[in-house]
């Protein structure tokens, strides 16, 4: 389960977050005729991860209905090839787009650390420079 990114379900006519995506179902914002569990809903997943449109049709049933009742979850029902290669297209563009957002993350979390490092050093010179600076004086 991969928290998605540029994800969207339409469902009714409606257009409603994805929130997150696995091979077996997804969790997205509740669609306006808020079905309960159990119910069967029919869609389209849009994407636009990995800077590629890309979009399948699925149906799945409601498994689980969030207590703020905000969000459901769903379990695809099975798929027809082409729906599981447009499923895997996501999952792989969603996939590509969170490595990408983590390695990004990593070197922003680096260059931090170095920054911290030279200014550290930079007042542990400017302290030696004007306690050098005091002795030389005070003579």
């Amino acid at each position: 389960r991969r928290e998605a990114v540029k994800v969207w379900a339409q469902v009714d006519g409606g257009w409603y977050k994805v929130h997150d995506l696995s091979l077996g179902g997804l969790r997205l914002d509740r669609p306006v005729d808020n079905p309960g569990q159990g119910e069967v809903i029919e869609g389209d997943i849009h994407s636009r991860a990995g800077s590629r449109a890309h979009q399948t049709s699925f149906s799945a049933t409601v498994v689980r209905v969030e207590t703020d009742a905000k969000r459901i979850g769903v379990a695809f029902a099975p798929m027809e090839d082409e729906e599981i290669d447009g499923l895997l297209a996501i999952l792989s563009a969603v996939e590509r787009e969170f490595v990408a957002s983590r390695e990004a993350e990593l070197r922003r979390e680096q260059l931090q650390q170095a920054l911290r490092r030279l200014g550290i050093s930079a007042l542990l010179l400017t302290g030696i420079a004007v306690a050098g600076f005091a002795v030389w004086f005070m003579r």
